[in-house]
């Protein structure tokens, strides 16, 4: 399995952050065993995820949050030797579910995977980068000397809890004159429509991006790429016209169209917009799943024995594209 430098970049009140992992080829971790200059180096040692499957009608439709997050913690543990009351923390990234409903979703997987109690495990919502956060906050807290060993983790059933505003919105005047306030709660769909507009982005483009990423992935998937990452995950799925219940493994993504065409592709409407380019089919779908990684400083990562995928770097600086994007998008 080959790894590739990847790069995050995610909008805050203060700028944008900007997250680099340096990643290398697998089987060629040594080319990262630098010095002992480098010991405090924050780094990524194992990552897993379950399949990705779709929302109310995939194979985790009857599946509880707890459940799809325990096997990937627990493989985490199993797949390198480590003993779980070695973690430090445990950082999981949710968006939907009500935050202490979530954090004790997430308190009961750890207990299934393994972890004692002297384990804490937290919650953390910075909306579509979630996942991306609880991985940061892990590293700064090793890289602060708070432990050594850390847990980042991204989990979401939008089966359970899908996207929408519940309850009603502040009905204030300030609300109502602050255009930055009216657009919190603007759909992603949106946003896209006028990403799309400003940048010329035609819905030929969209259909043919969106058809490439399936036949990539399908190609991934029957060679077997995602194998090593994904953690099979034994559930149970109901027949909603019988009421059976059937014991299933999950062990693929099911929502590739690996027969996916730019033609089909094109006889959906737009959602979000009577004449816009945002459709079903060429955005992401909505998802039920979970994954996590495991990262700890670099001296203890060589003392294990264990494989280094990434090193962690993270800064943050200012630029007025944060400025243009909130304004453009607004």
């Amino acid at each position: 399995m080959s790894w590739q430098s990847f790069f995050f970049f995610f909008l805050t009140e203060l700028g944008i952050i900007y997250i680099q992992a340096s990643v290398c080829a697998a089987g060629d971790s040594a080319a990262y065993h630098r010095s002992s200059a480098y010991g405090d180096d924050v780094v990524i040692v194992a990552a897993y995820r379950t399949p990705l499957c779709k929302s109310k009608r995939g194979g985790f439709k009857d599946t509880y949050a707890d459940d799809l997050l325990a096997p990937v913690l627990k493989a985490l543990i199993e797949k390198t030797n480590l003993s779980p009351s070695e973690v430090g923390d445990i950082v999981v990234g949710t968006v939907l579910a009500p935050g202490s409903q979530r954090a004790s979703e997430c308190r009961m997987a750890a207990f299934y995977a393994g972890f004692p109690e002297t384990v804490p495990i937290r919650t953390v919502n910075r909306q579509c980068s979630s996942g991306l956060q609880a991985v940061a906050d892990v590293a700064a807290a090793i890289k602060a000397g708070i432990y050594d060993i850390g847990i980042g983790a991204g989990l979401e059933s939008m089966t359970a809890n899908p996207m929408a505003w519940e309850g009603s919105v502040n009905p204030r005047p300030r609300v109502k004159t602050m255009a930055q306030a009216q657009n919190c709660p603007l759909p992603m769909g949106v946003t896209s429509e006028n990403v799309a507009q400003h940048f010329s982005v035609t819905r030929q483009e969209q259909d043919q991006a969106a058809v490439e990423s399936h036949r990539k992935a399908a190609a991934a998937t029957a060679s077997g790429k995602f194998r090593e990452e994904i953690i099979p995950v034994a559930t149970k799925i109901f027949d909603p016209k019988t009421g059976d219940e059937k014991p299933i493994t999950i062990s693929v993504d099911d929502g590739i169209r690996p027969n996916a065409s730019v033609s089909d592709q094109g006889k959906l409407k737009p959602v979000f917009k009577k004449d816009g380019t945002t459709t079903a089919g060429n955005s992401s779908q909505v998802s039920d799943g979970a994954g996590a990684v495991l990262l700890m400083k670099r001296s203890v990562a060589m003392q294990k024995g264990l494989p280094i995928l990434g090193v962690f770097r993270f800064a943050i600086f200012w630029t007025r594209v944060f400025y243009y994007i909130q304004i453009k998008l607004g």
